[in-house]
């Protein structure tokens, strides 16, 4: 299960959308726990706050983005 989590971590370094100031969107996948653990870690990391965009459904992780500069 860690590998999964490592892959995870690898996978979100190499594959972010950039959105505006800094942000970014998560690539495509399932929003399981251990993903969205890695994708947390390394938005705290960058300094950012991992967040739903709004409307959309939680199971999609590229629905999902790091807001840099967002208040925590």
């Amino acid at each position: 299960m860690r590998a999964v989590g490592v892959f995870a971590l690898a996978l979100l370094g190499a594959c972010t959308t950039p959105v505006e100031g800094g942000s970014y969107a998560l690539p495509p996948g399932v929003a399981s726990y251990d993903t969205l653990k890695a994708a947390t870690d390394k938005c705290h990391a960058d300094g950012g706050q991992l967040a739903l965009r709004d409307g959309y459904d939680k199971r999609e992780l590229s629905n999902y983005q790091c807001n840099i500069g967002a208040p925590r």
